[in-house]
């Protein structure tokens, strides 16, 4: 049996379960406790030792490398006693991925790209760390929160239909790995997919259903039927954490390898901008910083900076709210009253508050917040924001429309790491305005050898404005993700 030091535990209601339970992929507790933020998130007491352990290192694949950091290991050491038959698995999948997409899992490069930092104003002192997701199995960072769930999976659990809800990158990611297992796949899409993406989607043997928006319901629709599949038997292959909290498993990969990659160049790192969408890779992100930082930490705890479009910027709104709450507890006065599911600012207010001009201030507030993080007072609203989600993050009101449409996700899922670490790291969301995002785009492409999306490289969007604002001292290192490719 895996031993009790690896389980799952509900962030909101603290409900842990052990990891033997191979098919619970979300906390039980969900539809008792729907106030509260429920997502499972891996847990794991290890020493120093073997969190370090490398036996094949020259191994490029992450799931390899990093394996004794993953439940999906422990899971396979548990039923089959043997590192060899993980490694077997893995290989075996790897090769189908090859067949089916031309490539596998391997380290993406990360690189300082100085052309670009010299476009967008940073200082000779200054050094810009790109890393490249979009040469990465179906072009973005994806398939890595679907490959980790796969390897979760009993080879017997892929009899089952496989679920998920996505217009581009994830579902196109999905649809590879689902096929490279001999799995099938449910895709619920919106109306206004693109064809490209829907022809790919059949080319690979994904079902698709298209989900249009009705009357009377909030929040993505295809997201809502995707739900439905799942309460109906399908297993979600998904890249939000609440319904499959492996998904952030697959995630972590990336951000071991870039932390790495940072040692090896020498790289101390004061921020790290991170587009976000349903929020699983700033999750990501996120959770393995606190590993790193726990078993062997960076020279600097980097800013964790995000980034959003004016389309739909829920965590900035839930980031408000939240701050709200610190700053009254710190100043000794009462709670603001904060009503669910209502906001007491325009979208416009709110979009301001989080552009170039505010970022000055944020910044200050956030320094604030980082230096008392461990009182009590910090601590004690966090725990608020756990426990009463629907006070906090709750679906986008409007149809979410932006150049950046990957991250157009009605609500951040994966909202609480990420919002957390911001609190932690002195970090802040940024909303960055559609010029902004298509400069920051077209910086990329001219002054990279990369070719990401506008989604892909949103993340920039948000080093420009912090840029413009003045908020980065001319000696601090900056890490950026592009993340998926520009099928143009």
């Amino acid at each position: 049996m895996i031993p009790q030091h690896h389980y799952l535990s509900c962030v909101g209601c603290g409900t842990r379960v052990f990891a033997y339970d191979a098919e619970l992929f979300s906390c039980p507790n969900v539809d008792v406790m729907p106030e509260c933020h429920h997502i499972l998130q891996r847990k794991h007491v290890i020493n120093k030792n073997l969190w370090q352990r490398r036996e094949l290192e020259d191994s490029q694949n992450p799931f390899i490398r990093y394996r004794h950091r993953l439940l999906s290991y422990h899971r396979t050491m548990n039923t089959a006693h043997a590192d060899r038959d993980y490694l077997e698995r893995v290989e075996a999948l790897q090769d189908a991925l090859i067949a089916v997409d031309g490539r596998g899992f391997n380290e993406t490069p990360a690189s300082i790209e100085r052309d670009l930092a010299k476009a967008i104003g940073l200082s000779t002192e200054q050094s810009l760390l790109v890393k490249n997701e979009t040469i990465n199995v179906a072009g973005s960072h994806k398939g890595r929160h679907l490959f980790g769930i796969l390897l979760n999976l009993a080879p017997s659990a892929l009899r089952k239909e496989l679920a998920i809800a996505s217009c581009g990158n994830a579902a196109l990611a999905a649809a590879v790995i689902a096929k490279a297992a001999g799995a099938k796949l449910k895709v619920f899409i919106p109306t206004n997919a693109e064809d490209a993406v829907v022809e790919l989607l059949q080319n690979l043997g994904a079902e698709l259903q298209v989900s249009e928006r009705r009357e009377g319901e909030s929040g993505d629709p295809c997201y809502r039927r995707f739900v439905q599949a799942v309460k109906a038997g399908a297993l979600p292959f998904t890249c939000q954490g609440p319904d499959n909290g492996l998904t952030i498993e697959g995630g972590s990969t990336l951000a071991y390898e870039l932390f790495d990659q940072m040692r090896a160049l020498l790289f101390p790192c004061h921020h790290m901008f991170i587009q976000v969408g349903g929020g699983a890779l700033a999750s990501s992100t996120a959770q393995a910083l606190a590993d790193v930082m726990r078993y062997d930490p960076l020279p600097y705890l980097p800013r964790l900076h995000t980034v959003q479009t004016q389309g739909a910027f829920p965590l900035a709104r839930a980031y408000d709210r939240v701050v709200a709450l610190i700053n009254a507890r710190l100043n000794g006065e009462p709670l603001p009253e904060l009503h669910a599911f209502q906001d007491d600012m325009s979208v416009e207010e709110r979009a301001a508050a989080h552009n170039v001009e505010a970022i000055p201030k944020l910044i200050q507030q956030a320094d604030c917040i980082r230096s008392a993080w461990d009182s009590t007072a910090v601590q004690s609203v966090v725990r608020i924001a756990a426990a009463q989600k629907h006070r906090f993050m709750w679906p986008w009101e409007a149809t979410p429309q932006s150049v950046a449409h990957g991250i157009l996700d009605d609500e951040t899922y994966d909202w609480f790491a990420v919002l957390s670490t911001m609190l932690r790291s002195g970090g802040i969301p940024i909303v960055a305005t559609e010029a902004q995002l298509k400069q920051a785009n077209a910086l990329a492409k001219q002054h990279s050898s990369i070719n990401p999306s506008a989604t892909g490289s949103a993340g920039l969007a948000g080093l420009i404005v912090m840029q413009q604002a003045a908020s980065i001292a001319s000696y601090e290192n900056i890490a950026l993700l592009f993340t998926g490719i520009d099928r143009g």
